[in-house]
């Protein structure tokens, strides 16, 4: 899907109101996104947690084995019932952003290309972003302070993965599975973190980590590692499916 990125204000979308979400298609080209240290527990459990390249590695979700390929969705872009989505994609079409007249100021952005987003006269079950005289809606409220919460934990995350750079303890990896059929399928290059180098980091350090709640972020990082496998048997039930629904149509 096509972004169209735009801060959002009572004077170009006053009359506008998001809907209900009839199914997931915005995220079907999403095959990781960053994700918060309270979310490492949930996410650990079904797919692997990784961190970005970069000189301010992030922790992010993998939702699938190729480069823009979602495969938690289904063929009709509905998310599995029993998995929790990723917070920074409950919060979609709405984001944080930098104002451009005030680099010290965030403002919330919207991408318009998101269908739940219409006009309030085209559907009557569309909640407003605003009120009449133009102030914030209480649906827009709520957003605006998960939103905030978000990125405040975003940054956190971040904490982490800085330190985990500075120290040396990231290292590239791939994940290499071979499928049933024989052939062998590579992920693109991610970053995790050496579990023999973080062994051995100084106790003054361990203890430093263990205080801020990263030790056991790492810890589900790398028990996460072991859902490569699990990931790349939902990416072949997804084709298998995807054939079946085709043959069937034929």
């Amino acid at each position: 899907m096509t972004s169209h990125l735009q801060p959002l204000s009572a004077d170009q979308h006053l009359g506008l109101g998001l809907r209900p979400a009839s199914n997931w298609a915005f995220c079907k080209t999403r095959d990781a996104v960053p994700i918060a240290l309270s979310e490492f527990a949930d996410m650990a459990g079904w797919l692997p947690i990784v961190f970005s390249a970069g000189p301010a590695p992030l922790p992010l979700a993998v939702l699938g084995t190729q480069h823009g390929k979602n495969d938690f969705l289904d063929t009709s872009c509905q998310w599995p019932a029993h998995h929790e989505p990723p917070t920074a994609l409950k919060l979609h079409p709405f984001s944080l952003g930098v104002d451009a007249a005030d680099a010290k100021r965030t403002i919330v952005m919207v991408d318009l290309a998101d269908t739940r987003l219409v006009p309030l006269e085209e559907d009557e079950a569309a909640k407003p972003l605003f009120t009449f005289d133009g102030k914030p809606s209480p649906t827009l409220s709520s957003i605006t302070q998960r939103l905030g919460a978000h990125e405040f934990a975003l940054k956190e995350a971040s904490a982490l993965g800085l330190a985990l750079q500075q120290s040396g303890l990231l290292e590239d990896m791939h994940a290499d599975i071979r499928t049933p059929d024989g052939t062998t399928h590579r992920t693109r290059t991610f970053r995790s973190v050496s579990g023999s180098k973080f062994r051995n980091l100084p106790t003054s350090e361990l203890e430093r980590w263990f205080r801020q709640g990263w030790t056991d972020a790492i810890a589900l990082h790398l028990a996460s590692l072991r859902r490569w496998v699990q990931l790349f048997e939902r990416h072949q039930l997804n084709i298998t499916v995807s054939a079946s629904a085709s043959n069937a149509n034929d």
